[in-house]
């Protein structure tokens, strides 16, 4: 097992964000704009996206691991393209504000750089190309919430660091990212959302954002993919998040349920901070770009149930992503 960072703000899922239009709405206030789930079946909006993470970890049981801490570099860069495949309805014919998605990868290439031997790092590279011309579906309902996921139950590799694994913890933080005030925000304000970490070592973990409607100032696309603005004279809303990871308590039972019904117990502390910066325009409602900074601290032990076998981990993850929209969509 290693340590890898808990993503934050996952970039499939703020790429989803995109088709969640920031709008004025008649009943709110004028001052105010409302994050609302507005999708029009055929759209297609395509971006790219860049990430970085370092992960220093260290493990041992009653033997330390002879080599040191570790240190493993990931630089990931795609393309994505997402497609509005249809607009759900309930039992009466009406939209249910559900709709059914597609993302196709158009490129998906990682390096991978470790100062130690790491097993794993070996085929890093290879789990992340083999996203490459790879679509996958998913239905997200009114709420933000993704169900019925299909596509990449096949894939060839599965664990830490593939694309299987990757995509599952992507899809898992739509909300986090869709959701706002219902009742609409204005320049000023700010607002708490809080999103459960699935698939973590320890129980209860949540990544807490607290956002803020900084300004609106103009669009800015186009610079990381090296291509003209495709936001050109448009303004954005510019939202501030600040993040923390809680719900660990040192000396405490956090054993997932996943955990417990292999017959492991873990207990410990994982802790995490950051920063992200989002534009969305005011003119189309689509997600601009997204930039975001992260440090995560792991202290925490894996035994059995019985005490019989027990291992500890230590580590420290710094991450840093981009995501931002591209000129125009291929057909």
């Amino acid at each position: 097992m290693k340590l890898r960072a808990i993503p934050v703000l996952l970039t499939l899922g703020a790429i989803v964000a995109s088709a969640w239009l920031l709008r004025t709405d008649a009943i709110a206030s004028p001052q105010k704009v409302i994050l609302a789930p507005k999708y029009v079946p055929g759209q297609v909006v395509r971006y790219q996206l860049q990430t970085t993470t370092r992960t220093e970890s260290q493990r041992g049981g009653a033997i330390q691991d002879p080599q040191g801490p570790g240190q493993l570099t990931i630089t990931w860069n795609a393309i994505t393209r997402m497609e509005v495949l249809s607009a759900g309805q309930d039992a009466s014919g009406k939209p249910d504000g559900s709709v059914r998605l597609r993302s196709t990868y158009e490129k998906s290439a990682a390096t991978a750089d470790s100062t130690t031997y790491d097993p794993e790092a070996d085929s890093i590279e290879s789990r992340y190309h083999e996203l490459e011309g790879r679509s996958f579906e998913f239905t997200l309902d009114a709420t933000g919430h993704v169900k019925d996921i299909q596509g990449f139950a096949d894939l060839r590799s599965t664990g830490p660091d593939s694309g299987a694994d990757a995509l599952r913890a992507w899809l898992g933080q739509f909300s986090s990212v869709a959701g706002g005030p219902r009742g609409g925000i204005a320049v000023g304000e700010t607002w708490t959302t809080d999103q459960p970490v699935a698939s973590a070592p320890l129980a209860n973990l949540v990544w807490r954002a607290r956002s803020t409607y900084e300004r609106n100032e103009p669009c800015q696309a186009g610079r990381s993919a090296g291509a003209a603005d495709p936001t050109a004279g448009q303004t954005c809303a510019v939202i501030l998040s600040k993040l923390e990871l809680t719900g660990s308590r040192p000396g405490k039972d956090a054993t997932p349920e996943s955990y417990k019904d292999r017959g492991l117990r873990t207990e410990g502390s994982w802790t995490g901070s950051g920063d992200s910066l989002t534009y969305v325009s005011l003119a189309t409602g689509r997600l601009v770009s997204v930039t975001q900074t992260s440090s995560e601290q792991m202290d925490f032990t894996v035994s059995t149930t019985g005490g019989e076998k027990r291992m500890v981990y230590k580590g420290a993850v710094q991450s840093r992503s981009r995501m931002e929209l591209l000129p125009a969509a291929k057909q």
